[in-house]
């Protein structure tokens, strides 16, 4: 049995995230303005699309399964999944 840890949030100068996994680490997503992000409610798991955040300090990411529902969530709300494949 692993020890389990806290996950570290991404940083805002982080790169190499494209098609990477990351686990939500909110109970409600939000992007820069603090409206929640189109994604499915108790999402626990996002596909990030973007390599790194954007001046805005958010991410495009979706739920794993869905490409079609993209959302914008800011980059200290996920961790990576290091314990799970990419996707």
């Amino acid at each position: 049995m692993r020890d389990e840890q806290d996950p570290t949030p991404l940083r805002y100068d982080q790169t190499g995230l494209r098609g990477r996994l990351a686990r939500v680490l909110v109970e409600e997503p939000t992007d820069e303005i603090d409206w929640p992000a189109d994604l499915p409610a108790g999402i626990e798991t996002v596909v990030i699309l973007d390599d790194g955040p954007n001046p805005h300090h958010t991410l495009r990411v979706h739920p794993p399964g869905d490409p079609t529902r993209v959302a914008l969530v800011v980059f200290d709300q996920l961790a990576l999944c290091e314990d799970l494949p990419e996707a």
